[in-house]
């Protein structure tokens, strides 16, 4: 008996020195039947028949998905023997056990109980009250159905001590249902999000944002067991007609943190956007947990700008503005098209009629370099944000600074057909155009070394500030200030610019704006 007791004793020691490592975790709360036979030792009895009710709390997770749980414990018993009327009696105790989790769907307990057993009188058969302790242990091994009910099978030992001699001892075994309140009668999460971090949405680059990430979310499986079929989905109702599936896995560990980079198939919609403003979207998180289906979802705030912000951390980034399809660049290219249709056989080069015909155009309609005092691209600032025309805008408003003016020329070089990029220097952006020649040509036609040859074409660099200038001197100035800067002019072509940055037009593009016939005569 001493042994037993101390055996019980060092049993408790151990469970509460190992609880030390463990994380306080949310507490489940559980409800158990355990119907019961237990085999008499050392007695004449046929057995005795019981049914342990318990209420479980698990307050300490061990090892990410192992419990420490402590229980209350009741346990009304009928003793049997032959040929004599049952014998009742009942045990309230208190348990402590640990469990340990094989798999997602198998674990092992073993817990110690201690407590107190009584039995009334029954005068009819002669029967006084008696009462005492009790003590035992049971090993376990459990089946988790799913995330609420959980099966289990179960042998232990069990001793309602009594003076002069125990008053029962016997060996257990039986069968055990569990079911989890806290699972079943609140809501629990299966995954947290642990960290959000999104950028601005430039309404500019809304086709970019399908392939492109404007943020990160990261969570982390709460669960004692793998997720699996985990599926992430952002969805901004403003912007958007259908959630997109931004990462899938096959499973997740229990404690494993997971993530998703934020992408959006955005529609047309948001380059409506006229002001700033924080738009509501939603990420979710869909998993099976032990086969059930499970979704978390969250709501946060993005900031959404407006349609001519950009910031300048990739100057091709510009390219999403110069669009060869926007309304007013068509009716001017179709205009000069049209005037110079029975010069273009005979021109030396027909690229350089074209360039000459633009600079003509944009001159006599009145558009005119304005710097602008907020413009960003002229500091070392790439984060901050800048104001950018579109090109219908800049014939609208007849001016624009170096990026308006560049994004303007581009669009209409595009529409005539002919490709062009940006040049970059120190506090600076303009345009260059495909001459259409060889390097050869290119020396008659502009001069010797008065053009840049990359990716096997030969370019014209065109300074577009001088818009109320002589055409000639836009070319003088480009090739000067891409030969001031050796080590740090880049010549960007804007097709393959617009592999990663989608240009864009918008429906109001198409205004009525008077193109100056007389400029080509």
């Amino acid at each position: 008996m001493r042994r037993i007791k101390a055996l019980c004793f060092s049993a408790v020691l151990a469970l509460v020195a190992f609880s030390k490592p463990c994380s306080v975790s949310a507490s489940d709360f559980s409800i158990r039947f355990m119907p019961t036979y237990e085999l008499a030792l050392g007695s004449k009895t046929d057995g005795v028949l019981t049914g342990i009710f318990s209420l479980d709390w698990s307050p300490f997770t061990v090892r990410t998905r192992d419990e420490i749980y402590f229980s209350a414990q009741l346990s009304p018993s009928v003793m049997l023997a032959h040929n004599v009327d049952p014998v009742l009696f009942c045990n309230f105790g208190a348990a402590a056990g640990y469990t340990f989790r094989v798999s997602d769907r198998i674990s092992a307990s073993g817990e110690i109980s201690a407590g107190l057993w009584t039995m009334s009188e029954d005068t009819k058969r002669n029967l006084k009250s008696a009462s005492g302790i009790s003590f035992g242990a049971k090993v376990s091994g459990n089946y988790y159905i799913s995330p609420v009910f959980k099966a289990s099978v179960f042998l232990g030992y069990q001793n309602y001590c009594y003076t002069p001699k125990p008053f029962l001892q016997s060996i257990q075994a039986g069968l055990g249902i569990s079911v989890n309140l806290t699972r079943s009668i609140f809501k629990s999460d299966v995954v947290s999000m642990q960290e959000i971090e999104t950028q601005p949405l430039f309404p500019i680059f809304y086709a970019h944002y399908d392939t492109n990430s404007f943020g990160k979310v990261t969570f982390t499986n709460l669960e004692k067991n793998d997720l699996t079929d985990v599926e992430i989905s952002v969805f901004i109702e403003q912007f958007m007609s259908v959630p997109k599936i931004v990462a899938t896995y096959d499973k997740i560990a229990p404690g494993e943190e997971f993530s998703a980079d934020l992408t959006a198939f955005l529609n047309e919609s948001i380059m409506n956007q006229m002001q700033k403003q924080l738009t509501d979207a939603l990420v979710t998180v869909r998993c099976k947990n032990l086969g059930q289906q499970n979704n978390y979802e969250n709501h946060f705030f993005l900031q959404t700008l407006t349609r001519n912000s950009m910031s300048w951390e990739d100057d091709r980034r510009a390219a999403a503005f110069v669009s060869a399809k926007d309304g007013a660049v068509q009716r001017f290219s179709r205009q000069i098209s049209l005037a110079l249709k029975d010069k273009i056989e005979t021109a030396p080069s027909a690229n350089r009629l074209y360039a000459k015909a633009i600079f003509d155009v944009l001159k006599a309609y009145g558009i005119n370099y304005v710097v602008d005092p907020t413009s960003v691209f002229s500091t070392s600032d790439t984060v901050a944000v800048d104001f950018l025309q579109l090109p219908y805008q800049t014939l609208l408003y007849h001016g624009g600074d170096c990026d308006d003016l560049s994004i303007l020329n581009c669009s209409l070089f595009e529409a005539l057909g002919i490709q062009t990029a940006f040049i970059t220097i120190p506090g600076h952006i303009y345009m260059a155009y495909d001459s259409g020649l060889s390097a050869e040509q290119a020396d008659s036609v502009y001069g010797k070394n008065k053009y840049i040859v990359q990716d096997d074409k030969v370019w014209i660099p065109f300074e577009i500030t001088v818009s109320q200038d002589t055409f000639e001197l836009g070319l003088k100035l480009g090739i000067r200030e891409w030969n001031k800067y050796p080590e740090e002019h880049m010549l960007i072509p804007i097709h393959e610019a617009w592999t990663e940055f989608k240009p864009v037009t918008v429906p109001e593009s198409d205004v009525s704006l008077q193109f100056p016939k007389d400029a080509l005569r």
